[in-house]
Formats: C-alpha cells, sequence, structure tokens
C-alpha cells in the first residue's frame, strides 16, 4: 500500500493514488505529526489542535480523529512510553523539495540539484489557509530553507553559464520575498552574469524605490556597488 500525504497542493491522503475521503481534524493531526518528524504526547497533540476544548472534549475528538487514519491504512503509532508519531510508510510530497533545499545548502551536490524542483512555488506558501502557530512556524522554516537553496542555485547556474535558468531561480526568490535583499542581490548578479546590465541597473532601482516607498530605506552599501550607472542616476 502506497500512502502519500500531499501538503503542496492540499492537504490531502493518496492511497495506492485515490484520494482517501477523511475529515479536517484527522488531516491535522497527520500533518501536525509528518512536520514534527517525532514522537508527541497525545496531550501536547491534543491541547496544539483543539485549544478551545477541555482535556476530555479534544481527547475524544483526538481518539475519533486517529480512528479514521487508521481506517484508512495510515501507520500511526500511540503505544504508551512512545507518544504519538507515524511510522515508516508514509510519504510526504514536501520532504522532495525540503530535501533538494537541504543538500543544496551542504553542497556542492549533484548535478541534478541545480535543477529547482517542482513545488517549489507552492513549498514558499505551505498551507496557506492554515493560521496555527505550529504551521506558521513549519511554514516560515521551509521558506527560509527554499529561498536560500534558490539564491545559492541562482549562483551555481551562473557560473556553469546557465543563465536563463540562474535569473528564473532568483526570480523566483524575488517574487516571494521582493524586499529580501539577498534575492534581489542574486537576480542582479544573475543578470550580470550574463552580461545584461541593463537588466541589473533596472532590477537595482526597481528594488530600490520598493525600499523606499514600503520602508523608507535604502539598499545597502554592498548591493549600491553592484549597480554603480544605477546609483549615479
Amino acid at each position: 500500500m502506497e500512502i502519500l500525504l500531499r501538503v503542496l497542493d492540499g492537504p490531502r491522503l493518496l492511497v495506492d493514488g485515490e484520494p482517501a475521503t477523511l475529515p479536517e481534524s484527522s488531516l491535522r493531526i497527520l500533518v501536525f505529526l509528518a512536520f514534527r518528524r517525532r514522537p508527541a504526547p497525545r496531550r501536547v497533540v491534543a491541547s496544539l489542535l483543539w485549544p478551545d476544548s477541555d482535556e476530555a472534549r479534544a481527547g475524544g475528538n483526538m481518539r475519533s480523529a486517529l480512528w479514521r487514519l487508521r481506517a484508512v491504512g495510515v501507520p500511526i503509532d500511540d503505544r504508551a512510553g512512545t507518544g504519538l508519531h507515524v511510522r515508516p510508510g508514509l510519504a510526504v510530497d514536501l520532504d522532495a523539495v525540503t530535501g533538494w533545499a537541504g543538500r543544496v545548502a551542504a553542497g556542492p551536490g549533484e548535478p541534478s540539484d541545480l535543477r529547482v524542483p517542482a513545488g517549489v512555488d507552492a513549498a514558499l506558501d505551505l498551507l496557506p489557509a492554515w493560521y496555527d502557530d505550529w504551521v506558521i512556524f513549519e511554514r516560515e522554516r521551509v521558506r527560509a530553507c527554499v529561498l536560500h537553496a534558490l539564491e545559492q542555485v541562482s549562483e551555481r547556474l551562473s557560473e556553469c553559464g546557465r543563465h536563463a535558468e540562474a535569473v528564473d531561480a532568483a526570480i523566483a526568490a524575488v517574487c516571494a520575498e521582493p524586499l529580501r535583499e539577498s534575492a534581489q542581490r542574486a537576480l542582479i548578479l544573475a543578470h550580470l552574469a550574463e552580461g545584461n546590465q541593463i537588466e541589473a541597473h533596472r532590477s537595482y532601482r526597481a528594488y530600490r524605490t520598493l525600499l523606499e516607498t514600503e520602508l523608507g530605506v535604502a539598499p545597502s552599501p554592498q548591493l549600491r556597488a553592484l549597480a554603480p550607472v544605477a546609483v549615479s542616476h
């Protein structure tokens, strides 16, 4: 049996390629445990997922949600002393993106890691309709990892002469976080590596205007040094 948790375009659960019908409470437990990656005491899970319920009601809600997960074959274990966790056998689509980002950060990696994997855009805004603190924390963690990876991949692609791909990777980072200077720097450097000074200057000027409008500050001296023509205008 193949069980796949999709959070990049979900959340939803696929069992042998077919969607499993689950209430949101069951999906929330499954996503929480998949993100946590280690056992969690039942009372911790119940208090986080049902914060407005008393202990008895939260426990009942959790038992019902766990029963539904086991009914479709999800390998959840909650034996006494081990905590609630998912046993091996559950695949999570997000792991492909975070695994890529981790390999890029460790560097230099395999040539295949210079290809930005599918799902990066969704990973940059993970589960946008969920506002729980534990989801927000994971969303920001994944976002930071992926942004760093896009910037590093852009630089390495430029070094390999794959300029169009380098620009695309940098643009993905800029679109996700327009005020992030390291992303803008990656884009300017990608343009310069390709010999497109006008594009580099245009990107710099757009970023300078954005910073002045949104924050009332100027780009750092290090970034200004990359675009001397733009600075002089």
